[in-house]
């Protein structure tokens, strides 16, 4: 029956031209649902006979959905059309169609759409229908079987409101030609008339030569429409069909254009890169010209939502999503140097404020950024330092030039797409640059002060020649000013100008001060004194530590301030985990506490929160480590007031994983997947479709074993009790599910699902750290990282080709030193190293691509959840605990040790401070002295001693102490230990 259905709309659509899929009259095929504690339901609108979907988001996150079954067969290329309208704020909608799997959905996505109060024809074709997820490796849309219709809370949305739709129907189209005809051209007086002899799509006109005083369309060469008064070289008009297209002009001959078609310029973006090939190079920034372009983020603790960005040419974004101010300087000769003529070099203030230096042989330029004020609305502070390095006396003029684009390059895509950033209107006055509510001062009075709008043109040459700004507007919202300053300076001399936003600029000096001392007290808890060459290793932490704070909204830990511009309970745990470590209990519970708010009724741990509320996408790893964020908060700062807010939650929590793990304990239940928690697509390898993921499992162990401790620690012993039971026996069926799986894929390496039988081994690491988990078989565990490391080597090497990795890798860091693996830990540690991009500002971003010029989509910059992987396995180089104990020095390398003193100081643990210090002696010994042993520490202080060379002996006074393996078991009462060299 539905095959005929299906075989019915297609042939209707070939024999007729159009089909009516749905009038919509019908209500009774269509179902509405909802995610958790989202309100949906559905009702006929008898004004117009539409079907309405009514939604309540009741502050959460989430969508709502009305769905039917609809077999169809896509032709080639087709119009889809549906009427719509609807009631609420800023909300996405998306139509999807999705296969017989159930697997597979391609949609429709329009984010905020802002939706009609009566009913209105909306137009999609082929290009428009994107494939959203799934497993398929032909991922071009052919049949589908269900549509839906999607209420997303949106980013400025939620609440309640209603989507109503009036029908659905497709037409199919002739495909475009491989090559189009050349249009006729019908001259006139001051005008040209093309005939491009069928309608042709296009999204913008690239003026080959000459220019058009004005640009209008028609379908019928009668009436028209005007598509732009005095268009510039590059105009881009979104997405336009149209046959006949009049040019008026100036002059004798008439301008010749291109057509742009959505393929070509697919956003403004594109318009501008093809501009920017046209200009100097150096004009514009390198993103638009093909080159991948890297960024740092500038802000203050927990100011996120407005930060800004300073690029590695010293562009400097000035809020998210915001435009930008670029540097350039004119030499006295007109020459010009911008990024493109400088040797840039890069370092950070206090390892947190972003410094960029350009190197000329007429002239340099040190751009430093900071920022002060509140998170909630922080000012950033720019200076930039010129220098004359020359022998004589010069004369140069700082250019200052505001941007409609941000530093956040093109190929961004995620949550804060990057490029242009539209710009309606400029105005100068009472010494300030207003542009898009934005208020920027400069400290010293520009010498002038132009702008010009889109069609004028970008380049550099065109902005020192446009008109003096007092007020702008572009109706392309494209503008471009420049603040000139004119500078002499002797040789050897320098002098600085600058400029604040949100403010007064005068005490600038002061405040950049005042900031990068603030930064240095705040990342100063953990004192570490290392050799020279380990140096590296302690100002990463530092700036790691930045990295996170920067990046956190108010209490809302986030991986990042743009793409990744949400709060994941996965990436805050483990940030929580480095933040206790480094001292930071603070920030930590806030974002526990403001978290655990959005636990949702169920006691189901939302994957993540943004600022429309807990996301309810199934991801079963949240569970565990919200357990484990507490635990280990609790644990560092035996704050007995945290357990009691969050004992409720946690009781919750627990309930709804016990329920999720028995759900997979039935009779008969495949072995491989008895007990363990659901399919998910937690794990970020798993998007395609939903996996056992033994990372899930790992948090969940995790979890299961902090529920115990917090249990233990409220006083409740009998709820201790009988977690525990589960405990053991979810730790268990995982390792016997482990067992299984290499047995069913004949494996001698753990899997990284229990149902794909893959590898990973980053995944894995979570078994040793956080999850601590027993019973691992040591051949299965032993493998995969002996494959991990060969693979590792082998790409390090050369040996091995890679298109990308992420540097979430840095957790094999930390798991190698758990397993003695030192040398090749640093290794691969060395290797990460050469990746932070640029180099100089001790970062990663989430993807690393080996050629370091191609332009792809990075993900954040810097990542704070690799910061935290970072900050994490750094630490382990230290001290790691284990569930019992905890092991100093693990993962110093013997040349560490050989080449001078090493310290320790103010190192959180789960237990309480810890202080150390391993002293080389003169005579080639160690003295080793526990400054200040973690006092709640009731199992073993351990010191491990890595590599293969003899181990020294070990005395306390005149007590010799015996090495089991390589490690040293440390008496409680021992504080002074000698290492005497072996003969």
């Amino acid at each position: 029956m539905i095959k005929a259905i299906a075989l019915s709309l297609l042939l209707s659509i070939q024999a007729a031209g159009a089909a009516m899929l749905d009038d919509m009259r019908d209500a009774s095929p269509w179902k509405a649902t909802a995610s958790d504690q989202v309100k949906a339901s559905l009702r006929r609108d008898a004004r117009d006979d539409s079907l309405c979907l009514d939604y309540d988001f009741a502050g959460v996150s989430g969508y709502a959905v009305m769905r039917r079954e609809l077999p169809l067969h896509w032709p080639a290329e087709f119009a889809l059309t549906t009427r719509l309208k609807g009631k609420g704020r800023g909300n996405d909608v998306q139509i999807k169609f999705v296969d017989a799997s159930g697997d597979n959905v391609w949609w429709i996505n329009r984010p905020a759409l802002p939706l009609p109060d009566a009913l209105t024809e909306m137009r999609f074709k082929r290009r428009h229908v994107a494939f959203a997820w799934g497993p398929a490796e032909d991922r071009v849309l052919r049949q589908s079987r269900f549509v839906e219709f999607v209420v997303v809370a949106g980013q400025q949305g939620g609440g309640a409101g209603e989507l109503c739709v009036g029908a659905l129907a497709m037409e199919p189209r002739a495909p475009a030609p491989k090559a189009w005809p050349e249009p006729r051209r019908k001259p006139g007086a001051g005008e040209v008339t093309l005939d491009y002899q069928h309608l042709r799509e296009f999204n913008g006109l690239w003026f080959v030569r000459g220019s058009a005083l004005r640009v209008e369309v028609s379908d019928d060469n009668r009436r028209w429409k005007l598509l732009s008064a005095h268009p510039g070289r590059a105009l881009f008009v979104g997405e336009q069909e149209w046959r006949w297209m009049r040019l008026r002009y100036e002059g004798r001959k008439p301008p010749e254009v291109e057509l742009r078609d959505a393929a070509q310029w697919p956003d403004r973006n594109a318009a501008v890169a093809e501009i920017a090939r046209s200009l100097p190079r150096g004009d514009l920034p390198r993103a638009f010209i093909g080159e991948q372009n890297y960024w740092t983020v500038v802000g203050v603790d927990g100011g996120a939502q407005r930060s800004g960005l300073v690029s590695e040419d010293g562009a400097i974004e000035l809020t998210r999503g915001g435009p930008s101010i670029e540097p350039a300087v004119s030499l006295a000769d007109g020459r010009l140097v911008t990024w493109a003529q400088a040797r840039i070099e890069h370092d950070l203030v206090e390892h947190a404020l972003p410094v960029v230096q350009w190197r000329h042989a007429d002239v340099e330029l040190r751009v430093e950024a900071g920022a002060d004020g509140p998170a909630k609305a922080p000012r950033l502070l720019a200076r930039y330092t010129l220098r004359n390095p020359t022998g004589k006396t010069q004369r140069y003029a700082l250019l200052l030039v505001l941007r409609p684009w941000q530093v956040n390059p093109p190929q961004q895509f995620l949550s804060t797409p990057g490029g242009v950033s539209p710009l309606p209107s400029l105005a100068w006055a009472d010494g300030r640059l207003a542009a898009e509510g934005l208020v920027l001062q400069p400290r010293e009075t520009p010498t002038e002060i132009r702008a010009a709008p889109w069609n004028a043109g970008p380049g550099l040459a065109a902005l020192l020649q446009a008109a003096p700004l007092t007020r702008l507007d572009d109706a392309e919202g494209m503008p471009s000013a420049l603040m000139r300053f004119d500078v002499e300076l002797a040789p050897g001399e320098a002098r600085s100008l600058g400029w604040a936003t949100g403010g007064e600029a005068g005490a600038l000096d002061t405040r950049l001060a005042i900031a990068a001392a603030q930064w240095r007290e705040r990342l100063g808890t953990l004192e570490l004194r290392l050799p020279p060459q380990a140096q590296p290793v302690a100002d990463t932490m530092r700036s790691a530590l930045a990295q996170i704070l920067m990046s956190r909204d108010g209490p809302a830990l986030r991986p990042g301030t743009r793409s990744y511009a949400r709060s994941w309970v996965r990436d805050g745990a483990m940030m929580v985990a480095g933040l206790v470590r480094m001292g930071e209990a603070r920030a930590a519970a806030e974002f526990v506490d403001w978290f655990g708010g959005y636990i949702f009724d169920s006691g189901k741990v939302p994957c993540c929160v943004d600022q429309r509320g807990a996301d309810p996408v199934v991801e079963n790893d949240s569970h565990g480590q919200y357990l484990f964020a507490v635990a280990e908060l609790w644990r560092h700062t035996q704050d007995r007031a945290l357990l009691e807010r969050h004992w409720p939650r946690v009781q919750r929590v627990m309930a709804w994983m016990e329920g999720l793990r028995l759900s997979e304990r039935a009779p008969g239940a495949d072995p491989r997947f008895k007990g363990l928690m659901p399919p998910s697509i937690s794990h970020e390898g798993y998007s395609d479709k939903p996996a056992y993921s033994y990372w899930d499992d790992f948090w969940a162990l995790r979890g299961y074993k902090d529920a115990v401790h917090i249990a233990q620690a409220m006083g409740d012993t009998a709820q201790a009790v009988r977690w525990a039971v589960s405990r053991d026996e979810f730790e268990a069926d995982l390792g016997a599910s482990i067992m299984a799986t290499a047995r069913h894929y004949k494996l001698d390496h753990i899997a990284g699902a229990a149902d794909r039988g893959d590898f990973d081994a980053t995944s894995t690491t979570m078994a040793l750290n956080p999850a601590q988990a027993g019973g691992l078989a040591p051949d299965l565990l032993r493998a995969t990282f002996d494959r991990y490391v060969a693979e590792a080597q082998a790409r390090m090497d050369g040996r091995k080709a890679w298109r990308d990795y992420t540097p979430y890798e840095l957790r094999n860091v930390s798991a190698l030193v758990r397993l003695g693996r030192v040398d090749e830990a640093h290794r691969l540690l060395a290797w990460f190293f050469g990746h932070q991009r640029p180099a100089g500002w001790n970062q990663w971003a989430e993807v690393v691509l080996p050629d370091a010029r191609e332009p792809r989509f990075l993900g954040d910059m810097p990542h704070a959840w690799v910061s935290s992987d970072y900050l994490r396995s750094a630490l382990d180089l230290f001290a790691y605990e284990t569930d019992t104990d905890l092991v100093l020095g693990a993962g110093l390398p013997a040349g560490w040790r050989q080449a001078g003193d090493i310290g320790v100081a103010g190192l959180s643990t789960a237990w309480g401070r810890l202080d150390y210090r391993l002293l080389r002696r003169a005579d080639g010994g160690w003295t080793l002295h526990i400054d200040r042993r973690p006092e709640r520490l009731s199992g073993e202080l351990r010191l491990a001693w890595s590599g293969t060379e003899r181990l020294p002996r070990a005395n306390v006074g005149t007590q010799g102490l015996q090495w089991q393996g390589r490690e040293l078991s440390l008496p409680a009462h021992a504080t002074t230990i000698q290492l005497e060299p072996t003969p």
